[in-house]
């Protein structure tokens, strides 16, 4: 799997909990590139692991979000 793939994937994976955990978010929503740059960001430093991407890509949105962290 090229690595690009594996940002798309994890983006992929994490916006969909997102959305199923946060009804009346638009698909489309500012939060969405903001999450693709933050896991490119983490791919880009050696992170290369898809589930560990959404994972923490779905951090970063409730950080986003103001919600603690669990």
């Amino acid at each position: 799997m090229a690595d690009p793939d594996i940002v798309e994937i994890a983006c992929a994976r994490a916006w969909s909990v997102y959305l199923l955990i946060n009804s009346g978010i638009a698909e489309n929503d500012t939060r969405r590139d903001k999450l693709r740059r933050f896991i490119r960001s983490r791919w880009a430093a050696g992170d290369d692991e898809t589930e560990f991407l959404a994972v923490e890509g779905l951090k970063y949105l409730k950080k986003l979000d103001g919600s603690p962290t669990g």
